[in-house]
């Protein structure tokens, strides 16, 4: 098995906070319930971990996975999750090694 030399990460060019996201979620289900069932159902707190993109007052965008071009650089992402703003709970910044 060779090795491949990893490439550094240039925070210039990726400066995005590895981070931990709780936010709320709806919930549903398109099957029969009772009414009483139903009136007792509550949202759902999600947890996300990923690096944060966007953070503005209409959305904060995660993506989990990046992809190194042959220079170095990184500008493709992948795993994506876009959580509207007013639904988020807490951001936790996470310490990360790169």
């Amino acid at each position: 098995m060779s090795k491949l030399k990893l490439p550094i990460i240039d925070k210039k060019n990726f400066p995005y906070e590895l981070s931990m996201v709780y936010w709320e979620d709806i919930v549903g289900d398109a099957g029969w319930a009772d009414i009483p069932d139903i009136k007792n159902t509550n949202t759902a707190v999600c947890c996300s971990l990923g690096y944060v993109v966007v953070n503005n007052d209409k959305k904060l965008v995660i993506m989990s996975d990046f992809i190194f071009e042959d220079n170095g650089k990184i500008k493709t992402g992948g795993g994506y999750t876009t959580i509207p703003t007013k639904n988020v709970l807490k951001i936790k910044k996470l310490k990360s090694k790169i």
